[in-house]
C-alpha cells in the first residue's frame, strides 16, 4: 500500500474511516455537544466562548435541543453527525438522547461517530452508546492511561480509531501510538495537522511553534505527519490518515457548505465558487410586481430578490426604489454578512 492523497489536503495508507469519507462529501453535520472538559491540552483549538461552557452548536449555529439539531441537519441534508467537545462524556445523557433522535429521524444509515479523551469511557458508557446507535468512536488519548478506555471499546460492535495531533518533534511518540494502535486492533489513526489560533497561540509561541502553512498549519506538523505515514505505508493491517489544516479550514466547511446551499437555497439566491450566497436587497416604499413575483418581502420596505433582475428593475421603476445593496453571505443559518456593495441610491443616483 502507497500513501494516497493529496498533502494540502490529506494523506492515508489504507481505506478511510467511514466517518471521514462522509466529511469529505460535505454530508457531515458538526455538533458541537459542549464545551467542558476536564483535560487541559495547551495546544487545544477550542475557541474562548466555546471551552468550558456547557453550549450545543449544530454546524455553526447555537442549537438548545435534539430537535434543533435534526432542523440542522435537514438543511444540510446530513449523511451522519460527528458529535465533537469539550467531552462529549460529561453530558452523556444529552449524547444518548440525541444519537437515538438522529437514528429515529433518519435511519440506521445515518452515521454518528464521537470523540473523546477517553477519560470517562467505562463499560456502561460502551453500552449506552453502542445501544443508542453510535457507529464509530475516536479517541484523543492525552494520558497513557486514557488507552484503557480504547481497550473497553475494542470490546463492541463499534468502529474504534485514535485522533492525536501531529506534533513537530513528537514523531517517536506517535509511532509508539500508532504501533499500540495496531497490536490492539485498532482499526484506524487520524493525524490532525497541529493548529494555532486565537486561545492556544501564547502556549504554542512559547514552544517555537508558529503558523505556517495555510491559515493555522503549524510548522512542521506536516513532516511530522508525513515521517509516520511512510514507516507505515505498507502496513495492511491499520490505517494511518492524516488531515490537514486547510482541508479543515477550507475544503471541509466549503464543501459542508455547498450542500447547504444545494439542498436549502431560495430560488432568488446565487452563489459564489467559495460557497457564498449572493442577493440583492432593493429597498423601496412601493409595491414592484418584479418584486412581489420573484422577491421575498423581508420587512421594513425590503425585498430579497436575485442579483440577475437588478437591470430590468432599474430600467423599469427607477423612480420607484430608493437604495439596492448586493450582499454575500455564509448560507448557514447565521447568515454570517461578508460582503456589502451599494448598487443604486436615489439619493445618488437621481
Amino acid at each position: 500500500m502507497t500513501i494516497i492523497g493529496n498533502p494540502e489536503i490529506g494523506l492515508y495508507t489504507g481505506k478511510l474511516p467511514k466517518g471521514c469519507e462522509l466529511c469529505r462529501l460535505g454530508g457531515k453535520l458538526v455538533l458541537f455537544i459542549t464545551g467542558e472538559c476536564d483535560d487541559n491540552c495547551y495546544y487545544c483549538p477550542v475557541s474562548d466562548d466555546r471551552f468550558g461552557k456547557n453550549r450545543i452548536f449544530a454546524n455553526e449555529t447555537e442549537v438548545k435541543d435534539a430537535m434543533d439539531v435534526i432542523y440542522e441537519a435537514y438543511r444540510m441534508k446530513a449523511l451522519g453527525a460527528g458529535i465533537t467537545g469539550g467531552d462529549p462524556i460529561l453530558e452523556i445523557g444529552r449524547v444518548i438522547e440525541i444519537i437515538d433522535k438522529l437514528k429515529n429521524e433518519f435511519g440506521s444509515d445515518f452515521h454518528i461517530h464521537l470523540y473523546t479523551t477517553g477519560r470517562y469511557v467505562n463499560d456502561d458508557v460502551m453500552k449506552e452508546l453502542v445501544s443508542a446507535g453510535l457507529d464509530e468512536i475516536r479517541f484523543h488519548p492525552v494520558k497513557e492511561l486514557y488507552l484503557n478506555a480504547v481497550k473497553i471499546a475494542l470490546k463492541y460492535d463499534i468502529d474504534v480509531g485514535l485522533e492525536l495531533p501531529a506534533i513537530p518533534n513528537e514523531g517517536d511518540k506517535i509511532v509508539r501510538l500508532v504501533k499500540w494502535a495496531e497490536e490492539n486492533n485498532v482499526k484506524f489513526v487520524n493525524l490532525n495537522e497541529l493548529e494555532l489560533n486565537a486561545r492556544n497561540y501564547l502556549n504554542l509561541n512559547s514552544k517555537g511553534l508558529h503558523a505556517k502553512h495555510g491559515i493555522t498549519g503549524v510548522e512542521g506538523s506536516f513532516n511530522t505527519a508525513l515521517d509516520v505515514l511512510k514507516k507505515f505505508e505498507e502496513d495492511k493491517k491499520i490505517t494511518v490518515h492524516y488531515c490537514s489544516s486547510v482541508y479543515k479550514d477550507l475544503v471541509e466547511t466549503r464543501t459542508r457548505f455547498f450542500r447547504i446551499i444545494k439542498y436549502n437555497s431560495k430560488p432568488y439566491e446565487e452563489y459564489t465558487n467559495e460557497a457564498t450566497i449572493v442577493r440583492a436587497i432593493v429597498k423601496t416604499n412601493h409595491k414592484i410586481p418584479l418584486l412581489e413575483n420573484f422577491g421575498e418581502f423581508n420587512g421594513s420596505h425590503e425585498y430579497s430578490v436575485s442579483p440577475s433582475i437588478i437591470k430590468d428593475l432599474l430600467n423599469e421603476y427607477t423612480d420607484l426604489i430608493d437604495e439596492i445593496y448586493i450582499v454575500e453571505e455564509h448560507p448557514d443559518s447565521r447568515r454570517l454578512r461578508v460582503g456589502e456593495k451599494l448598487i443604486y441610491s436615489k439619493s445618488k443616483n437621481g
